[in-house]
């Protein structure tokens, strides 16, 4: 609901025993996370459609026009706003799976015919969609770790801190800090986000915009190095 008549300022309560929340659009993304991930592959598909249908029927278009089409037209669209993503590791997996399907479909590969995953990214030039994902999180959570520490974002992350000491019942969510701290478990360097103190210590990181992109590279790498062959 609006704060007064003339606010533009839209709230929504959020709460773990309700869902409706998880549905409740902003800013062209679905807050929930699932429900945002099946929406992005639902429109995506349509947009990968449309293409099919206008520009990569028949032979005239090369490969590479091809790809470069389908990046800015239906890849863009699947991962929109991705970076505020928190997937659980076989999310991860299907959002790969749906990525190749894509790309299956762009080259027109079809059965009998078959590739390997990899030759298939090789050959489009692409990597795993779970990792384009990591280094969206990634450079955006040390964007808003540089800013003013009293926007909301910035404001959420203190607060998630102070607040998760709180037990509920049921299975645990996987929320975004979690995912993060995933995320700089698979270097070796002692970083964490496990508390206040690993939050501030990582924002005194990301002052040094280069030596974020250097931390964001060395994640990406660790995360590339066990991707293997199904």
């Amino acid at each position: 609901m609006a704060s007064s008549s003339t606010s533009t300022t839209e709230f929504t309560n959020l709460s773990r025993g309700e869902t409706n929340w998880q549905t409740t659009k902003k800013v062209g993304t679905l807050i929930g996370d699932q429900e945002d991930i099946e929406r992005r592959k639902q429109l995506s598909s349509a947009a990968l459609v449309k293409l099919k249908n206008v520009c990569l029927k028949g032979d005239k278009i090369t490969k590479n026009t091809k790809l470069k089409l389908y990046k800015a037209l239906v890849k863009s669209v699947l991962t929109y706003n991705c970076g505020t993503w928190a997937p659980t590791q076989s999310q991860e997996e299907r959002l790969n799976a749906f990525h190749r399907k894509q790309l299956k479909k762009v080259l027109n590969i079809k059965y009998p015919v078959k590739i390997t995953n990899s030759s298939l990214l090789n050959k489009c030039n692409e990597r795993p969609l779970s990792i384009f994902i990591l280094e969206s999180r990634s450079r955006l959570f040390g964007h808003i770790l540089r800013r003013d520490s009293r926007i909301p974002a910035n404001q959420a992350m203190s607060g998630y801190f102070v607040t998760e000491g709180s037990k509920f019942k049921g299975r645990p969510l996987t929320k975004l800090p979690v995912v993060l701290d995933r995320d700089l478990s698979r270097i070796i360097y002692n970083l964490q986000l496990k508390s206040s103190h690993d939050l501030e210590h990582l924002r005194s990181i990301a002052q040094q915009r280069d030596e974020w992109t250097k931390l964001t590279a060395r994640i990406r790498e660790a995360a590339e190095a066990p991707q293997s062959e199904h």
